[in-house]
């Protein structure tokens, strides 16, 4: 039994509705319902309020015939690669603004002007890296849109990152 299966089982054997389990997870009813056909996982914060609230071990909800570990593995990947893609954008954006008004303070000595250029060379290619793997694990979001809108919300979620 998957996790949706197993969550609409215990919630009628309660006798909750979906919409009284949202309360008591304080979620809405549609991400019950999402959660009950498995259109999406819940966090693990929630994954635990259900067992304790069930009676449940961790182990029958997260293993048995679940794809739950490998979500919540997917969401951490994704968020990882996020604050990645962020650090790399924003290294590269200071190294290319020291490079560029260097002229107007005064010349960099040529060797600190060589290891901003090969810094900013090789971070390059880990901005496209870790847009790569962000888009990968972004799954079909990204087959609808267009190049321009891959290219802003890559941006957008970089720039995002860094705010939070």
């Amino acid at each position: 039994m998957n996790f949706g299966e197993t969550l609409q089982t215990k919630r009628k054997a309660e006798g909750l509705t979906q919409e009284d389990l949202a309360n008591k997870l304080l979620v809405s009813s549609k991400t019950i319902s999402n959660w009950e056909t498995n259109k999406t996982t819940p966090d693990i914060d929630n994954v635990i309020r259900i067992s304790r609230l069930f009676d449940i071990s961790l182990n029958n909800l997260l293993l048995e015939g679940s794809t739950m570990v490998e979500n919540i593995k997917k969401k951490a990947e994704i968020k990882q690669s996020k604050v990645y893609l962020a650090c790399s954008s924003i290294t590269n954006l200071v190294f290319l603004f020291i490079l560029a008004v260097s002229p107007i303070f005064g010349e960099l000595p040529i060797i600190i002007s060589c290891a901003l250029a090969i810094g900013t060379f090789f971070n390059f290619f880990c901005v496209l890296y870790f847009s790569r793997r962000y888009m990968e694990l972004s799954d079909g979001k990204w087959d609808n849109r267009t190049n321009k809108q891959k290219i802003w919300s890559v941006l957008l979620q970089s720039f995002k990152s860094t705010i939070k």
